[in-house]
């Protein structure tokens, strides 16, 4: 079996996640995990399925029926265990122009690897400024500790706020 990752971008309408399900199922794949969401009257996705390699053709055929959906497939890489340690944090400030930019050159510079990042930016209740928040899911080093992760990015800005999930 092999597994692939496809990625679809297009105008967002009521059914196309079924219409995408019924597809990888009816192509004999297996839906193994997806994140998939809704920006701006956009659908976007990201999905990882398991499917025997006589079928990759016939599903990536398939997928591109889908109408007006913008549809890319690579094969996906499986990485070894790595010396590596999963953690969470979650980072809230003021919104301002680059403040994505801002934390990922300083994870980066510290040796660390994104896994997942999830963005928003909502109205502080009272106040009506925007507040930007930032979840993310990191691959550490495993010689790095989050303690040092957090008093690096609290040296970005003095309105930064790390949180740290145990």
């Amino acid at each position: 079996m092999k597994q692939l990752i496809i990625t679809v971008i297009g105008k967002d309408k009521t059914g196309l996640v079924e219409q995408l399900s019924d597809t990888v199922y009816n192509n004999h794949a297996n839906w193994l995990k997806s994140s998939l969401t809704q920006l701006s009257g956009q659908f976007a996705g990201i999905v990882q399925v398991e499917v025997s390699p006589q079928h990759i053709q016939q599903l990536s055929n398939a997928l591109s029926q889908i109408s007006g959906l913008q549809i890319h497939i690579v094969e996906a890489q499986i990485k070894a265990s790595s010396q590596q340690q999963m953690q969470k944090l979650t980072v809230t400030g003021n919104d301002r122009l680059g403040i994505v930019k801002d934390v990922t050159t300083h994870l980066h510079q510290l040796g660390i690897n994104i896994y997942k990042l999830k963005t928003k930016t909502e109205s502080a209740p009272n106040w009506g400024y925007p507040i930007f928040t930032a979840q993310f899911q990191l691959d550490l080093p495993i010689d790095l500790t989050i303690d040092t992760v957090q008093e690096q990015l609290e040296l970005l800005a003095d309105d930064l706020t790390i949180d740290i999930e145990q």
